[in-house]
């Protein structure tokens, strides 16, 4: 009977000294509007969250909700009980500014000072920051980018070269004149009703330096023209894609004006297929490019504050935010030393290059609209008519003075 006492306050022993070891673990609750995709989730533990874990003994909680609305409310309910349990937030470009207008996120300043081995991108400040004060951290972002069949550059207008194309020297006359040559249904356009037309608008107004949202300054107009003298060489499978990435995977297209994301899946499947290269120049000299992406913040009363900041300051390094920024561009200067010449990163610094030389706006100004998909409903009825031959260039204008109205009245008051 003594020696099974003595077994037994051995084992008890040793299993007080267990869990004394480091202490209790800390779990560090991020929600997130990005990284939703299983694989997504799955290449952030392989490629950031495990090694984090195991050098500041923590578990990380990753949480993604079907909405950014539902990311909002969780955090505001939080807020307005006095119940912290998150730590940090990773949000769009566009909600950004709900979180800092509402004292939801913390002034980062401070922290940025202590990470001085990285540059973050400043073209992002205007969604980031409000005035001198940061208070997200940019991790990616995604631009508009050119990609065409190989096989079209056998198709090429007169004085224009593949050269020209490949530099980024050629406009979007050019691009009309070689979709021209390359006949009926080759081009793709962003037309999937309440998507992402707005922003193939969008870049078109910017490269003509027009501002967004607008539908009648002179950058738009000369964008919808455009659009007008595109009109029958657009595949009509574009009003119900989402993308150009299987029109052009199976030939149905050769040429499109895409957004990096999808542009990229397509080019790395088939890399000796296409040529990837900057949006065309408009009437500035310039392509233009609407730029989204999300940023990382850290929520008010975090209760892990401490670890919140190490996470950031991990999470941003300039040889992780390439794993961060999941095959989109990462917001640091000194992230390029990490791009390799793989397709996907061959994508990834032409995205540079355009965030760096275009014309690019983020959007930080969707909360000013009372619905950003009504906002998105006004540029689709436009080429919705454009398209059935009831909006051509001579009722273009007052149309779009109309259509000016009708983005006005979606402002908040």
């Amino acid at each position: 009977m003594k020696k099974i006492i003595v077994v037994f306050m051995a084992a008890l022993a040793l299993t007080l000294l267990a869990s004394c070891g480091d202490g209790e673990t800390t779990t560090l609750v991020i929600y997130s509007d990005f990284g939703r995709e299983v694989v997504e989730k799955e290449l952030y533990q392989s490629e950031i969250f495990d090694a984090f874990e195991e050098e500041h003994n923590v578990d990380i909680q990753f949480e993604t909700l079907a909405q950014a609305e539902d990311t909002y409310n969780k955090i505001d309910t939080e807020q307005q009980a006095d119940n912290f349990t998150i730590d940090l937030l990773i949000s769009h470009f566009g909600t950004m500014a709900d979180y800092i207008n509402e004292g939801y996120v913390q002034d980062v300043n401070d922290l940025e000072d202590e990470m001085s081995d990285r540059t973050f991108l400043s073209t992002f400040d205007g969604s980031t920051n409000s005035g001198s004060t940061r208070y997200f951290f940019p991790i990616n972002s995604d631009v508009y980018l050119a990609y065409a069949n190989k096989d079209a550059f056998d198709t090429l207008p007169s004085g224009l070269t593949e050269d020209d194309i490949l530099a980024g020297d050629y406009t979007w006359e050019d691009y009309i004149d070689w979709a021209a040559e390359l006949g009926e249904n080759s081009v793709h356009m962003k037309a999937l009703p309440l998507k992402m037309l707005t922003y193939q608008i969008g870049g078109m107004a910017l490269s003509n330096g027009g501002s967004y949202p607008n539908m009648n300054d002179a950058g738009n107009l000369k964008a919808w023209q455009d659009v007008i003298a595109m009109k029958d060489y657009i595949h009509p499978e574009s009003a119900t894609t989402s993308d150009s990435a299987t029109l052009m995977g199976n030939e149905s297209v050769m040429l499109s004006f895409e957004l990096m994301a999808p542009l990229a899946t397509a080019y790395a499947a088939a890399p000796a297929k296409y040529e990837v290269f900057p949006g065309p120049m408009g009437t500035s000299g310039m392509a233009g490019s609407i730029i989204g992406g999300h940023g990382i913040g850290i929520v008010n009363g975090a209760p892990h504050q401490e670890m919140a900041e190490e996470f950031i300051k991990w999470f941003t390094a300039p040889e992780q935010i390439v794993d961060a920024a999941l095959g989109t561009i990462p917001t640091i200067e000194e992230a390029t030393t990490a791009l390799t010449d793989d397709p996907e990163d061959l994508v990834i610094k032409k995205g540079l290059e355009t965030v760096k030389n275009a014309n690019v706006e983020g959007l930080q100004m969707i909360s000013d609209y009372t619905s950003w998909s009504e906002v998105k409903a006004v540029y689709d009825s436009v080429y919705t008519g454009i398209m059935d031959g009831s909006i051509t260039l001579a009722n273009l204008q007052s149309v779009l003075d109309t259509k000016q109205s009708d983005l006005e009245a979606l402002l908040v008051e």
